[in-house]
């Protein structure tokens, strides 16, 4: 245990809202800043091409596509709501979601006032309920949103499963995959999940700096697509009234050189370190945190133990979520609270307001973790 806890450093158990960047990755973004102080930020972008458009191979290596299928972008909610935007959707169709939906993404599709929203259930054990997914799908079923690893619950959902189940129905389904707890957490292969969309987050498991994210589109698809917004990164007039789009169909002139550097720095390290390493190392840590707590009393776990991800939910007994919360932080321990705005449709379901989340990855500690247990146990013990 930790000898000298007032100089301890803050222990990072919020990696699925945001991990600790390596230092070499802000070092990184530094000095790509300081080449534009020297050199003003259109010439120090040229001069850097090179790094820059390393990120679209880091990020194709790890998640097995083509670099024309990827796009910048600053956020997964940005590039959620840009593609929903640049898919025609005519009114009668439906768009189906799950119990465990993000609540930006559900906030987003209420804005769609001809399209039916379809809520498919979750089951108690916390998988994706196929038999109810499959009442829930139709020939105007036209996109079907999935969150592999839900914000407010880390059950791991089988992507590829629910991917094969759905498009065996109606083939014209565009199935879109929420990676934003995912990615860079476990292995995925966006060729055998046969998921045609996909999102992600680099400041999560990716381990990248803020205002990061990217959309994954299916070259297949994009002939179905127009972007609500478009500029000439992503498309080139022709002639009068003749539009072409180019390969990375979402992006837009404006861009964060530094941020895309550092992002694709994030990403080469972790293509280093190997990907089936990192799932092993955060599991491990989950089933060692639930060993260790699972003879406390007035503790629950809310996750099924065999959808395990590094994702961790709990309540204590008579303790708000708020006071857990903020004991913890007063020991330097980072969590975060999952409320009804992380998902609607989850907590209604559950009968819950509020959880408290703890994130692993896999530079915590099993150290780490024994002063994290020991401190809930404190907590659960007090009057």
């Amino acid at each position: 245990m930790f000898k000298n806890k007032k100089k301890l450093r803050y222990i990072n158990f919020n990696n699925a809202g945001a991990s600790k960047n390596p230092k070499f990755v802000v070092n990184r973004i530094k000095e790509y800043l300081d080449e534009e102080v020297l050199l003003g930020g259109y010439y120090a972008a040229e001069k850097n091409k090179k790094n820059i458009i390393k990120f679209y191979k880091n990020l194709s290596s790890l998640i097995n596509c083509h670099e024309s299928e990827i796009s910048f972008v600053p956020s997964s909610t940005y590039g959620w709501n840009f593609f929903l935007d640049s898919i025609n959707l005519e009114k009668g169709d439906n768009i189906i979601i799950f119990d465990n939906e993000y609540g930006n993404n559900f906030l987003s599709l209420l804005k769609k006032k001809d399209v039916e929203i379809r809520v498919s259930e979750i089951d108690k054990d916390g998988k994706i309920c196929l038999s109810n997914l499959k009442k829930k799908i139709d020939k105007k079923t036209k996109i079907i949103s999935m969150c592999h690893i839900a914000s407010q619950s880390g059950n791991i959902q089988n992507a590829k499963e629910i991917c094969k189940v759905s498009k065996k129905l109606n083939n014209q389904i565009i199935f879109l995959l929420d990676s934003c707890q995912s990615i860079g957490h476990i292995k995925i292969d966006v060729k055998e999940i046969n998921c045609d969309v996909m999102v992600g987050s680099g400041r999560k498991y990716l381990r990248g700096p803020r205002g990061t994210g990217f959309i994954y589109i299916k070259d297949s698809i994009k002939k179905n697509i127009q972007p609500s917004i478009f500029d000439s990164r992503s498309c080139v007039l022709k002639k009068m009234n003749t539009i072409l789009y180019k390969k990375n169909l979402f992006e837009t002139f404006e861009f964060p050189p530094a941020l895309i550097i550092g992002l694709s720095e994030s990403l080469s390290y972790l293509n280093k370190l190997g990907i089936k390493n990192i799932e092993k190392k955060i599991k491990n840590l989950s089933i060692y945190f639930r060993n260790k707590i699972k003879n406390i009393k007035n503790i629950k776990v809310y996750e099924n133990p065999l959808l395990l991800s590094g994702i961790n939910t709990i309540s204590i007994e008579k303790k708000s979520v708020e006071k857990i919360h903020s004991f913890l932080l007063k020991k330097k321990i980072l969590t975060s609270i999952s409320t009804t705005s992380t998902s609607y449709h989850y907590f209604k379901k559950m009968n819950l307001r509020k959880l408290l989340r703890i994130s692993f990855h896999y530079y915590n500690t099993q150290k780490e973790i024994d002063y994290l247990v020991e401190v809930l146990n404190d907590l659960a013990k007090s009057t």
